[in-house]
C-alpha cells in the first residue's frame, strides 16, 4: 500500500499537480484582457464615480508589475492583500474590473489565481497599450477598499 501511495504521489509531483506550499502559480501564459477588449474605447479622464470607498478594508499592495515601468507581454502579477488588525480578508467582496468607456467586470479570469493573501499570476498575457485595473476586496468587519493601477505594455 506505501508502495503504491508513493509511486501516485511521484505521478502527481512529475505532471505538475502537487505543488509546494499555498502558492498559486500559473504556468502557462493566461489571457487576462483580450485584444477586442484592449481596443475598446478609454473612459474619458475625468470619469465622475458616484457612491466613493473610503478604503477601509485590507490595504493592496502591487509588488509587480511596478506601475512607473513599461512592460512586453507576458507580464508577472503579484498583488498582496494585507487586512486590518482584527479582520480577514473577505473574498466574497473580491472583484477586478477593467476600466473602458464601459468597465468589464474581469473577475472570473483572476479568481484562480487569487487567495486572501493577494493575486499571484505568471504570465498574464495583455495586449499592447495601456490598460486601467480596479481591484476591489473587503473584510468580515465590513471595510472595502478599491485600488486603481495602469499597467503599460510595449
Amino acid at each position: 500500500m506505501k508502495k503504491i501511495l508513493l509511486t501516485v504521489m511521484a505521478f502527481l509531483f512529475m505532471t505538475g499537480l502537487v505543488c509546494a506550499g499555498s502558492e498559486t502559480v500559473s504556468p502557462e501564459v493566461i489571457t487576462l484582457i483580450t485584444a477586442s477588449e484592449g481596443a475598446m474605447k478609454d473612459a474619458p479622464p475625468e470619469l465622475y464615480e458616484v457612491g466613493r470607498v473610503l478604503n477601509t478594508g485590507p490595504d493592496i499592495k502591487i509588488l509587480s508589475p511596478e506601475l512607473a515601468d513599461e512592460y512586453k507581454a507576458p507580464v508577472d502579477i503579484n498583488i498582496v492583500f494585507v487586512p486590518p488588525d482584527n479582520a480577514e480578508v473577505d473574498m466574497t467582496k473580491f472583484k477586478v474590473e477593467y476600466i473602458k468607456l464601459m468597465s468589464l467586470d474581469i473577475t472570473d479570469r483572476f479568481r484562480q489565481y487569487t487567495t486572501k493573501d493577494g493575486i499571484r499570476i505568471q504570465k498574464a498575457d495583455l495586449p499592447k497599450g495601456k490598460h486601467k485595473l480596479r481591484v476591489t476586496i473587503g473584510d468580515n468587519k465590513g471595510g472595502i477598499t478599491e485600488e486603481i493601477f495602469i499597467v503599460k505594455l510595449l
